[in-house]
């Protein structure tokens, strides 16, 4: 049945090619082979089962209407392993991230073109041209995967399928279990890329932009058990000291990487930099990824694009290919000052802390006084007192903001960011006090002195204390030793775990038993040392009530009164206590009351003697004589009109 139902579906389609022309043909098509990049690509690290990875985008299919899949499909498919690599044995494993295009749409026009300066960059204010309005559809795919010949489609160990539709998944299992059942156990579905982590390190994938944004809207963060912590941002040392004997001061990779970019040539003349905002989802996305480790992240900026290897121990380092780096997506120059600029705000401390705010008043508070070099040098100096800021703070400002800033200022006449524009767009990221209004005030004053230590820098601040130039770009460049390269973790989640399984986890857990004995049944001298000793036991309450008279209990020095008895109420809801505790009780009543009138004394008799012909009566009768006996008194008391005679059947 599953031969036939494969024969009629290649039967009915049309022949699809799945072997592309040749580079150098003129059939060949650059767009198409530029899309098929974006497409489908190789991840630099192996999976855990030393697997190579494929990342399956399908974001970056074009819309139906401009491009035709059936001649795209050819192109694709190159990218996969070759026959005679698989035919040797070893097999691959897919990533699907099936969960559309994020809300971003990358035409043909702004991805293949080789001489679009915008082609390539992951801005999502410019290259933004609405939704995609058609997908490849279902249909589609299981045409592609007939075409697959026996090697690709044998050699495929896992298929994980990301971010998909419910329908969509009940249509691959119907397919699955029709096709194949041998594909059917390789299909892995996963909702979120939290749930992706349980299987795969993701950390080491090279996951698309939009495979980040379609996971926002189905979750709001991203969740690893073993790497999800602080890293970059928040974190207690934010310059973590280098391997180096000394262990000086050296710059986070957040920071290392998002400059290095953003002052490449082409990069530092965007105009509006840390003025113009980046999207908060990818900023937020970066952070996670930075404090997560994520080993690789591409920034690009038009053609221009900047990606750091990894090192893994015993392979060495991992690179992305250059021919999958000029196509892949990536974060914009804005994203990366918008990321600088949260660096700086997430800081524990601010650079500016509210404990400086009263000396700044005091010394800089005017605004037409100029600011000097030597005043701005008395708060940069490392060993001086008269700073208001701590030595931290001031090694962030000399080691990379003042130089970044700097730097920036250079290329003006570019980017139109001077030095008075750069201090207005970040003295708010470098303080913050418990009142928000004393921070507008202060703020005015951190962009005074901000504004002048960029115009002293490269001249006078700079050569006093002892940096130059080369030795900033120095530290922007990758770490020699492997340690350097990737910030300490801090306030891990969880811990990475090599033991799998319940013999695993139980692995350490020594079981004892108190109650083992030996073969003839005593206990030995050892096993008596290692026991722990048994808690005393609760000695007994005694009784007061439970000794004799005339003596006296040690060990209970309190002397409890007895519980009363209980007593079970009748069954009737009235209870009727006895005739002669209530003929007692009255007896006293009148013994107690003096009598004052003969009426008293008749009243009373009358009264007792009623209450006893009531107790002569049955308990469940009393209520209802006791009734009868107040209605007929209401009767007796309420006057009545007496009948006049003779007016009887008047009229």
């Amino acid at each position: 049945m599953r031969s036939n139902f494969v024969n009629r579906l290649r039967s009915t389609s049309l022949p699809l090619n799945t072997v592309p022309p040749p580079s150098a043909s003129t059939d060949y098509s650059h767009d198409h082979a530029s899309l098929a990049a974006r497409i489908l690509y190789r991840s630099p690290l192996p999976s855990p089962s030393d697997l190579p990875i494929f990342i399956l985008n399908s974001a970056a299919f074009p819309d139906a209407g401009t491009e035709v899949y059936d001649e795209l499909l050819a192109y694709v498919l190159a990218r996969l392993p070759g026959e005679e690599e698989l035919l040797g044995g070893q097999g691959y494993e897919v990533v699907f991230f099936a969960g559309g295009n994020g809300g971003v749409t990358y035409t043909t026009t702004n991805i293949h073109s080789t001489d679009n300066a915008e082609g390539g960059s992951c801005n999502n204010n410019s290259s933004s041209n609405g939704k995609k309005k058609n997908s490849p559809g279902f249909a589609w795919f299981m045409r592609a995967y007939s075409v697959l010949n026996r090697a690709t489609r044998k050699r495929l160990q896992k298929l994980w399928i990301v971010h998909e539709k419910a329908w969509v998944r009940v249509l691959v299992e119907m397919f699955a279990t029709v096709v194949s059942p041998k594909f059917r156990k390789k299909v892995v579905h996963v909702s979120t890329l939290t749930a992706l982590a349980i299987y795969l390190p993701i950390e080491e994938l090279l996951i698309p932009p939009t495979a980040y944004l379609t996971d926002r809207r189905k979750s709001r963060d991203i969740h690893v058990p073993y790497a999800t912590g602080k890293r970059a941002f928040g974190v207690r040392n934010p310059l973590p000291p280098s391997s180096s004997e000394g262990g000086s001061p050296r710059l986070p990779r957040v920071l290392r990487e998002t400059t290095s970019f953003m002052l490449m040539e082409k990069n530092i003349k965007t105009e509006g930099i840390f003025r113009v905002s980046a999207r908060a989802q990818t900023v937020e996305v970066l952070r996670e990824a930075y404090d997560r480790g994520q080993k690789f992240i591409v920034w690009r900026e038009g053609r221009t694009s900047a990606t750091w290897p990894h090192h893994k121990e015993g392979h060495g380092d991992f690179f992305i290919r250059d021919e999958d780096l000029e196509q892949l997506e990536g974060y914009d120059t804005h994203t990366a000052a918008a990321l600088i600029k949260l660096w700086y705000k997430e800081l524990r401390e601010p650079v500016f802390p509210h404990t400086s705010y009263q000396a700044l008043k005091r010394f800089f508070v005017k605004p037409n006084t100029p600011l000097e070099a030597p005043a701005l040098f008395q708060l940069l100096a490392p060993g001086t007192d008269y700073s208001p800021m701590n030595e931290t703070a001031r090694l962030i400002l000399t080691l990379h903001l003042l130089p970044l800033l700097s730097r920036l200022a250079e290329r003006a006449e570019d980017n139109k960011m001077t030095p008075s524009n750069l201090a207005i767009c970040f003295a708010p990221s470098l303080l913050c006090g418990p009142d928000p209004f004393e921070d507008v005030n202060v703020s005015a004053i951190i962009r005074r002195i901000l504004t002048a230590m960029i115009e002293h820098w490269t001249t006078d601040l700079a050569p006093s204390l002892g940096l130059t130039s080369e030795g900033f770009e120095e530290s922007l460049k990758l770490p020699e030793k492997v340690e350097d390269r990737e910030d300490p973790l801090e306030e891990a989640t969880h811990e990475r775990s090599s033991a799998q399984g319940l013999e695993g986890q139980m692995s350490g857990i020594v079981l004892l038993d108190n109650d083992k004995s030996t073969s003839s049944g005593e206990e030995t001298e050892a096993e008596d040392e290692d026991r722990p000793p048994l808690p005393p036991r609760p000695q007994a309450v005694t009784l007061a009530t439970d000794l004799p008279c005339g003596t006296s209990d040690s060990t209970d020095p309190i002397r409890r009164k007895p519980a009363p008895e209980l007593r079970v109420p009748p069954r009737y809801s009235v209870i009727v206590p006895d005739q002669a505790d209530a003929l007692t009780r009255i007896n006293r009543t009148r013994i107690s009351r003096p009598r004052n009138t003969v009426e008293e004394e008749d009243e009373e008799e009358a009264s007792v003697e009623h209450r006893t012909s009531i107790d002569t009566l049955p308990q469940y009768e009393e209520s209802a004589a006791a009734t009868n006996a107040e209605s007929e008194e209401r009767s007796m008391s309420i006057p009545r009109k007496p009948v006049a005679k003779g007016k009887k059947g008047a009229g």
